[in-house]
């Protein structure tokens, strides 16, 4: 069988860019497949433990890691991919856009999307008040007040990013205090225009053409707000890959072995969407994740 690809990566993240840079360097054609270039990381405001260039965009960082996968000989491609056929031999990969490709071997590296609250009129609010990237719209909101809710780094570094331009922050919590990284947290109670609200939740949305106000489920008076960010996770994008039998976790990451092969012959996951390095999730792991899967790839074709 001839193969467009000797290998297919779905997801354009940290993990994905990695495994496409190494997969150059061992001479495996390669493509990088994704909706958005970067991943969720893009959305980060700054990265202080990336080694050797603290205090780097989650943009910056991205674009500079898909230049190096394009200086490799790498390809990426801007699209979704739709589907996941494991054939006799080898992957029938569909997008989107009507693209049909075929390859030798898969690796997922689809990470995460964000997790909604799940209250009423939250969908019909997106992108009228709610949102969820604050590096992304938060420019949208300069000088106004804004919440944001949630309870480890997601929210405070997006609570630190809306301090620096918006009128007035509240952060709410649903614990008794904000988890996440000591250092981020000190920086956040420097804020003079950053109020913070423990032991809550939100009840509803207010606002009939936009977002007006919020009401906490803690007996508070409403908080008039003209956006809200929603930091409260992600979840893993392994829809495909349970379709084509891949193991998962029961919170729905992919089971994967320490070189990062799935249950599936031929099926690889690295990054946010799989069970490695003990679901810590990070840029840093992502990336040591699709530099494990690339190697084991390689190995895997060449003794066939």
């Amino acid at each position: 069988m001839n193969y467009d690809y000797d290998l297919i990566i779905i997801g354009a993240g940290a993990a994905g860019m990695t495994a496409s840079i190494y997969a150059s360097r061992y001479t495996l054609k390669n493509v990088v497949i994704g909706d958005i270039l970067g991943g969720t990381t893009t959305e980060a405001h700054k990265i202080y433990n990336w080694p050797g260039d603290p205090g780097i965009t989650g943009y910056e960082l991205m674009d500079k890691m898909s230049k190096h996968v394009k200086s490799e000989g790498g390809e990426i491609l801007s699209d979704i991919v739709t589907d996941v056929v494991k054939e006799p031999e080898g992957f029938t990969v569909t997008t989107k856009r009507g693209k049909t490709l075929t390859s030798k071997v898969v690796l997922f590296t689809s990470g995460t999307k964000h997790r909604h609250l799940g209250i009423a009129r939250e969908d019909e609010l997106a992108g009228k008040g709610v949102a969820y990237c604050a590096t992304c719209d938060g420019p949208l909101f300069r000088g106004l007040n804004v919440a944001l809710v949630g309870g480890g780094n997601s929210v405070i570094s997006a609570a630190l990013y809306m301090a620096d331009i918006a009128k007035q922050v509240y952060v709410i919590v649903r614990g008794p205090e904000l988890k996440g990284e000591p250092v981020w947290r000190e920086e956040l109670k420097k804020r003079e225009n950053v109020k913070i609200i423990t032991n809550a939740n939100i009840k509803s949305l207010i606002g009939l053409e936009k977002l007006e106000a919020i009401e906490l489920d803690n007996g508070s008076d409403n908080i008039s707000v003209d956006g809200l960010f929603v930091e409260i996770g992600l979840v893993p994008q392994t829809e495909l890959a349970k379709k084509l039998g891949v193991e998962t976790t029961d919170f729905g990451y992919i089971k994967v072995k320490e070189d990062m092969s799935t249950n599936i012959p031929g099926v690889y996951a690295a990054g946010d969407s799989s069970n490695a390095s003990n679901n810590f999730h990070q840029v840093v792991t992502a990336v040591g994740e699709g530099s494990v899967a690339a190697d084991a790839i390689y190995k895997a074709l060449s003794v066939k």
